[in-house]
């Protein structure tokens, strides 16, 4: 499994059962970008994948909501959360993916989420964990850390919106805490399930246009 962190947030995830597009908007959702012919694109919600369902080509499968799938024999689950919020209509999805036996977890609206036991149990063991994150955010660091303590990945991808820059941010951040030594930014990250360590690997990704 390789992943790439592309343009502002959206998540790139190339498989041996297909292509996996996760958060892109319209200007990334190029022909080439889903030149594969077993390419998936999710969409946090229903609003995102209407403003980019023109970039969309006939051959991409397409998921925005809740729900359980199966597409080119990858399966996943979107698991609708009520956010952190006063107005009770507002939630967002996680969602997993399972493919080459590792499970992937996508996650966003951190800040503003408490992950209920039921749904850690539905997801089951996650060996990478996705997620996208404000750095600019005073509570981000541990917003991420809550994330970690209730899924336990042994992969974490920090992915981060309104960057400033090619390299992440929270990633300095979150080593520190975590007593890690700082890895050289790449590019795109080939994850493995032999691969996996016991302890938890921070991957330092660089921000990629295709």
């Amino acid at each position: 499994m390789r992943i790439s962190w592309i343009s502002d947030s959206g998540l790139r995830i190339e498989t041996s059962q297909g292509l996996i597009l996760y958060n892109h908007t319209a200007d990334s959702l190029t022909k080439d970008a889903q030149k594969d012919d077993n390419t998936i694109a999710i969409f946090p919600n229903e609003e995102s994948r209407n403003i980019s369902k023109d970039k969309i080509t006939n051959s991409t499968d397409i998921i925005f909501e809740a729900g359980e799938y199966e597409i080119n024999g990858v399966p996943i689950q979107g698991q609708s959360i009520k956010l952190n919020t006063e107005n009770l209509d507002d939630k967002t999805i996680i969602y997993s993916v399972i493919s080459e036996n590792l499970c992937i977890c996508l996650v966003q609206d951190i800040n503003k989420m408490t992950i209920p036991a039921s749904v850690s149990e539905a997801i089951g063991k996650v060996d990478i964990l996705a997620v996208i994150c404000n750095p600019s955010s005073e509570n981000t660091a541990e917003s991420i850390n809550s994330l970690v303590s209730s899924l336990d990945p042994q992969v974490l991808i920090p992915i981060e919106n309104d960057s400033k820059g090619e390299s992440s941010e929270i990633y300095q951040k979150l080593i520190k805490e975590l007593g890690h030594q700082a890895e050289e930014a790449v590019g795109k990250a080939n994850i493995t399930k032999s691969g996996l360590q016991d302890t938890l690997n921070i991957l330092n990704l660089r921000k990629t246009s295709l």
